[in-house]
């Protein structure tokens, strides 16, 4: 009987270590923009580069991957931020249009 309550034990250690999570989809800390006009808005990119959680103007909004020619592009609905390197631009928040943003 211990031998069956012993090899249970291991067998359930082992196949612990076959179970796949999926990892969540975290984002990094949120980087601040400064633009023109004394305007400010933070952006939390997803780690898998999928997403971007955008404040500004005291709304908060979850973005998606959209197509580009250059740099990044999210959009959901009328809301987009658009960046290459350390510029950024927004649109679709109150108190935009956000222009020549840079990441401090």
């Amino acid at each position: 009987m211990r031998r069956i309550v012993i090899t249970a034990a291991i067998l359930s250690v082992a196949l612990a270590g076959c179970v796949t999570v999926k990892p969540m989809d975290s984002t990094d800390a949120p980087i601040r923009y400064s633009c023109k006009a004394g305007k400010r808005f933070t952006a939390a990119y997803a780690l898998h580069g999928k997403r971007v959680v955008v404040t500004a103007g005291g709304a908060t909004k979850t973005l998606k991957l959209a197509r580009s020619a250059s740099g990044a592009r999210y959009t959901a609905g009328k809301a987009e931020i658009w960046s290459k390197g350390a510029d950024a631009m927004l649109t679709g928040f109150p108190g935009g249009p956000y222009d020549d943003c840079r990441s401090q």
